[in-house]
């Protein structure tokens, strides 16, 4: 049922998680492990301390938000030296069972859950267990002062694809470790997403925006998976995008966003990657990635927490383009013109300052009028 990181092992997982996923939620695996990374005696901070991951519904392997917070916590666990379990629910209810198991237990000082597939259990499970604290990640959610939410504008990291993308298409090619792809450019931009709730849509309602804010003209086609990890129906709908004009699809699409990389190499056109570097998917047909930065705001609560036994409970903390809660990833081998690294570069400062509004809805799409000044 549970999974549990410590010592060296933390090094070994780091990499291979990279190229294999973790296993089932129903398996198990525990390890006895040297102490000098959060044993007894290492004098780190987080000595002592307990946490818990629950995986987000579909377990490890995603590629997304649950490897980034997987190494996110491993990468803090090798710096202050708390010990870690870990489950990966394949269900809804899997979730929810995980969640009371560790809350039963009375052995975690923080549990930490991902995605919206977390709050829900949280708030049938957590008032029966009121010393229990969790953190919620990638979730607006105030007033409950047994968790702290981190969540991020993911319509600012939309924004800067659709606006990416559209550059591209404007140049009309794209030239990747020396070797260039030339297109007519249709101002087509393809946007697939894995479910469509409020606190995911936000992504791509940004990117649309992005590619308009480009090109006044542009168009985007849109379509909605059923849910995160089917890679055949994400590679269907990119296919039909692909023949229907697009030459970029950005996506909110968890781990079946694999299947439009798919359709990507098979049609010879472009992805950008969404939630964590996912440039190596495919470094012929990934252009680059728009992404939070997970480690960095991990590392932050987590140290916070180990250091001084707080954090701020009942609040929701936006992690944005203001404080560098977002980022932008180019693929290693792409050629990008001083130009469009300019334009880039004022884009995130104009986010950054407010100077633009990223949408969160179609509504707000639909009455977006700002235009890149040239």
């Amino acid at each position: 049922m549970k999974k549990r990181l410590q010592g060296m092992l933390v090094l070994v997982l780091a990499c291979t998680l990279l190229f294999t996923a973790c296993g089932n939620g129903a398996s198990s695996a525990n390890s006895d492990a040297p102490q000098s990374a959060s044993g007894a005696g290492s004098g780190k901070p987080g000595e002592g301390i307990r946490i818990a991951y629950v995986v987000t519904t579909g377990g490890l392997g995603d590629g997304a938000l649950a490897d980034a917070c997987y190494n996110g916590l491993l990468k803090a666990q090798e710096k202050l030296g708390f010990e870690m379990d870990y489950s990966e629910p394949m269900s809804h209810p899997d979730y929810e069972a995980f969640l009371l198991e560790y809350c039963e237990s009375g052995e975690y000082d923080l549990i930490f859950c991902a995605g919206f597939d977390g709050l829900d259990p949280i708030n049938t499970v957590g008032p029966d267990f009121p010393d229990q604290k969790f953190i919620l990640y990638d979730i607006e959610e105030s007033g409950n002062e047994q968790l702290v939410s981190e969540f991020f504008s993911k319509n600012e990291i939309g924004f800067m694809a659709g606006v990416f993308a559209a550059l591209l298409d404007e140049k009309g090619e794209v030239t990747i470790n020396g070797n260039t792809t030339s297109f007519e450019s249709t101002g087509k931009l393809g946007l697939i997403i894995g479910e469509e709730l409020p606190s995911t849509l936000g992504a791509i309602t940004g990117a649309a925006a992005g590619a308009r804010y480009i090109n006044p003209e542009s168009d985007y086609l849109y379509a909605i998976a059923g849910d995160w990890s089917d890679q055949a129906k994400n590679k269907e709908l990119a296919l039909s995008m692909y023949d229907q004009g697009a030459h970029f699809i950005f996506q909110n699409a968890g781990g079946g966003a694999l299947g439009i990389v798919a359709a990507a190499k098979e049609r010879g056109e472009f992805f950008l990657g969404y939630d964590t570097d996912q440039n190596g998917w495919d470094l012929e047909h990934v252009v680059g990635s728009a992404r939070k930065a997970n480690d960095a705001t991990i590392m932050r609560i987590i140290e916070t927490f180990c250091t001084t036994g707080e954090l701020p409970w009942g609040v929701a903390e936006n992690n944005k383009a203001s404080n560098d809660g977002i980022m932008f990833t180019y693929n290693p081998g792409i050629e990008v013109s001083e130009e469009i690294t300019a334009i880039m570069d004022q884009v995130y400062d104009d986010l950054k300052t407010g100077k633009i509004a990223a949408p969160n809805t179609w509504e707000e799409v639909e009455a977006f009028d700002a235009v890149l000044e040239r």
